[in-house]
């Protein structure tokens, strides 16, 4: 009899490794129609965080409730496998019990509240999505929750299971390994009392329901589309490495072989990008931070992904395949309305909080990319900001001969007028041109002034950083800016650089170097509150009360991790009191103008302006800061908006500081 039970069990496993092996290639065979991408560099590096972000659940507790959740599933099933390895080869082999393990009451305890936490965990999962509602998690019809409810029934039958027969089990070893586990324990003193050949029964029909769907889960891979506790951790270990504000992929311009630049069918995706949609468990984390979605746009960062999931090449096509083009729909204006596309400010707010590290971002863009490269279809005001950008450099379209007109009544000189200047201010689109973001540009240059600092600009020799340009899908054109800017830089061997944009900023310091640039770039609330550290400025001292908020710009914050040294400086502005916004620093709400957004109408659902300019008047302020000037003038046309400009303005933290000066 046990041989029968072992070759029954032995067949029962070969056919669940089969369907989980099978599972696995067929998902390889889709992901390998798509294009290739390196993402096994630094092994070490990889591996270290991969522990870090899965063991540790860190992105998950951002929302304590949910994340608690995940954790007791997590955490309770990786214990709990222990145990259902010591149950099952116990079953096989009488009294054969693991090393260190088998005879540990502890090893007993831990494994049956450990179980208990994660049948508890997969039960809140289910109120969650089915009483409680939660909006993000967005319930579907029934074929696609069916799996999900049996996936969560599974796990609870497969902890009851075990414990009803490990309850009967400790009677026929001797409660001494049990003594210490609450639910084993509990029932093998219910136990005691019944009919040995029932209470033999009543373990081995249990043992074979827990091995049943212990192996089925291996099955069930295969056939569901829940694939994200695998996927996931593999996932995270294939992140991008590259510094958050230089993860967009660069386009080789010149390489002949592309058919074409972005993305236009679902193969044009990286493979790694396709894996995304195997990691994302539809949390609908990324949802509720988007600002889009929030504002009444079409784009759901979950949906993207899951519409991309939805039009993958079937197991069957994609074997069919064996690795050449197959035949599929477009994907911009087909499966992805254009719309959704153009929607997306570029905030990051997806990403920063997708525990899977799924990357949105990129998906959009390269489908800008093909939108704008190949097919020329665009929003018209799109091409006019490209037009201006290749006639003048800047998407004003204003003479780049004026570009320096602002610096003529503060003596700011050029770098071709003094080529010793320890820093290039790089004044950006807006800090030359915009006669609002004049006032911020005069006022960072009172500031280094007034401390001393060895610095000039570029004037009409500056350009576009291309921070739009790029974002909009317009690789061409930012390529050709990047060229024209690096080659300016080296003339006069820029080594430092100070900027007011913080588009300017990531774009100088995260995308350029991978061009061959090699200069430090500094965004100019870190220089401000170095040099009041360093007291190379003095502020006043007796100036009135004022209440602040302040906005944290995306590229500044979520891109590049400062939210310290503006915070810092407003600190040491003598009556300054700051109030927080309730979404702020990772939380914070987007402007609305990133993503090359500043330069197109928004005319679906609420403009995302407005949103966060009510988010700011909740506060109560009497000043709005910023550091930004995308941000200052969309806050600014919020306030317009809600009609509160006479009463609240919005200033940038260099005119803070220059009116501070003493």
């Amino acid at each position: 009899m046990a041989a029968v039970k072992i070759i029954v069990f032995v067949l029962m496993t070969v056919f669940a490794l089969y369907s989980f092996v099978m599972g696995l290639k067929e998902r390889y065979n889709v992901l390998a129609l798509a294009k290739p991408e390196n993402r096994f560099d630094q092994p070490g590096n990889r591996l270290s965080g991969t522990l870090s972000i899965v063991l540790g659940q860190r992105r998950l507790l951002r929302d304590p409730g949910a994340g608690l959740m995940h954790i007791m599933i997590f955490w309770g099933l990786v214990v709990f496998s222990l145990g259902i390895i010591q149950f099952i080869l116990e079953g096989l082999f009488p009294g054969t019990t693991l090393p260190l393990l088998g005879q540990n009451p502890y090893f007993y305890m831990l494994v049956d509240v450990f179980g208990v936490l994660a049948a508890i965990g997969m039960l809140v999962s289910a109120y969650r999505r089915y009483v409680a509602k939660i909006p993000r998690l967005g319930v579907g019809d029934w074929a696609e929750e069916r799996v999900i409810v049996a996936l969560v029934a599974g796990i609870v039958l497969m902890v009851l299971s075990y414990f009803i027969s490990s309850g009967a089990n400790a009677v026929a070893v001797g409660e001494g390994r049990y003594a210490l586990a609450p639910v084993s324990g509990t029932l093998a003193g219910l136990f005691e009392t019944m009919n040995q050949s029932l209470r033999q029964g009543l373990y081995e029909i249990f043992w074979w329901i827990h091995v049943a769907l212990a192996l089925g889960l291996m099955v069930f891979f295969r056939y569901s589309h829940l694939v994200h506790p695998l996927a996931a951790p593999i996932n995270i270990y294939l992140r991008n490495l590259q510094p958050k504000g230089g993860s967009i992929r660069d386009l080789d311009l010149e390489n002949e072989e592309e058919e074409n630049f972005g993305v236009s069918k679902i193969t044009d995706y990286t493979w790694k990008q396709l894996l995304d949609c195997f990691a994302c468990a539809e949390c609908g984390r990324c949802q509720d931070n988007c600002p889009a979605y929030l504002s009444g746009k079409p784009l759901s960062p979950k949906q993207l992904i899951a519409s991309i999931k939805e039009n993958l090449p079937s197991p069957a096509h994609a074997a069919e395949a064996e690795g050449e083009q197959v035949d599929l729909p477009e994907l911009a204006g087909n499966i992805i309305d254009e719309d959704i596309i153009w929607s997306c400010t570029t905030c990051y707010a997806c990403q920063e909080h997708c525990p899977q590290l799924n990357e949105h971002i990129n998906k959009i863009i390269d489908l800008r990319r093909n939108l704008v490269l190949d097919q020329s279809e665009f929003p018209a005001e799109a091409q006019l900001a490209f037009t201006n950008i290749e006639r003048n450099s800047n998407p004003w379209g204003i003479g780049l001969s004026k570009r320096g007109d602002w610096a003529q009544e503060l003596g700011v000189q050029t770098l071709e007028e003094n080529k010793d200047a320890e820093y290039l201010l790089y004044v950006g689109c807006a800090g030359s041109f915009d006669d609002r973001i004049k006032n911020v540009t005069a006022a960072l240059a009172k500031i280094l002034k007034a401390a001393g600092v060895s610095f000039a600009i570029l004037g009409s020799e500056e350009k576009c950083c291309g921070d739009s340009a790029r974002r909009l899908g317009n690789e061409y054109l930012f390529q050709s800016l990047v060229e024209e800017n690096i080659e300016s830089f080296n003339e006069y061997g820029v080594k430092k650089i100070i900027t007011a944009c913080p588009h300017c900023f990531n774009t100088l310091k995260n995308e350029y170097p991978r061009f061959g640039a090699n200069f430090e770039v500094i965004h100019h609330t870190q220089f401000i509150n170095n040099l009041i550290n360093d007291q190379k400025i003095k502020l006043s001292g007796d100036n009135a009360p004022i209440k602040l908020t302040y906005h944290d710009s995306c590229y500044l914050g979520r891109y590049n991790n400062e939210y310290e040294a503006p915070r810092q400086i407003i600190k040491s502005l003598t009556g300054a009191s700051m109030v927080e916004m309730d979404r702020n620093k990772d939380r914070a709400f987007c402007c609305g103008a990133g993503g090359g957004r500043m330069w197109l109408e928004e005319n679906i659902g609420t403009r995302i302006n407005v949103m966060r300019t009510e988010q700011a008047l909740a506060t109560q302020p009497e000043v709005i800061a910023v550091n930004c000037p995308f941000c200052l003038t969309m806050i600014e046309d919020g306030l317009k908006e809600c009609d509160q400009t006479e009463k609240i303005k919005a200033k940038d933290i260099a005119e803070l500081v220059a009116g501070y000066l003493r």
